[in-house]
């Protein structure tokens, strides 16, 4: 191999040694996608497709006690399956709640994680009113909310368990 790349000029070596490193980070792009589970895109494809009806509808919808923290936040959206498999797809929300900047996979910069299953996204997708349904995941905690980093895993912490003792209460 030595002798192989000793006939080469140095500018030619550089370029093997540009394109072997663009192979390494790519083929580590293509390992880390495919940590989701078979399911992932196509589940992917079908949320993404209703974010534009969510996002019309969210402005007039009542979020309750979690509404107004939501603002701002970036999320990695975690789907688990009956199997013990979870995709994890992510977002940011606007100050309005409307989801931009989604994405298959997670964000490194995620502020939110939110946690639901497969069935609660389909009901959310397939629905008149998507952002209705959200609202009512969100409210019999079929979507659950972990913050990351200290601040924000106090603030959800807090918030988690008011949600908690009002749904407990009857309140939700």
């Amino acid at each position: 191999m030595v002798g192989m790349l000793s006939g080469l000029s140095y500018g030619n070596t550089r370029w093997i040694a540009v394109l072997l490193a663009l192979f390494v980070v790519t083929s580590g792009v293509a390992v880390a996608q495919s940590d989701q589970p078979d399911w992932a895109e196509s589940t992917f494809e079908e949320f993404s497709g209703m974010v534009d009806v969510y996002n019309e509808a969210i402005t007039s919808v009542d979020l309750g006690i979690a509404g107004d923290q939501l603002s701002g936040e970036k999320v990695n959206l975690v789907v688990n399956d009956a199997d013990g498999e979870s995709a994890t797809f992510s977002f940011e929300l606007d100050s309005q709640l409307r989801m931009t900047d989604l994405d298959l996979g997670p964000r490194d910069d995620a502020t939110l994680r939110m946690s639901t299953d497969r069935e609660t996204v389909s009901e959310i997708v397939n629905a008149d009113n998507p952002a209705v349904e959200f609202r009512d995941a969100v409210a019999s905690g079929d979507v659950t909310f972990s913050g990351i980093g200290t601040t924000n895993a106090v603030k959800w912490t807090v918030i988690n368990t008011v949600a908690d003792l009002g749904r407990m209460l009857g309140l939700f």
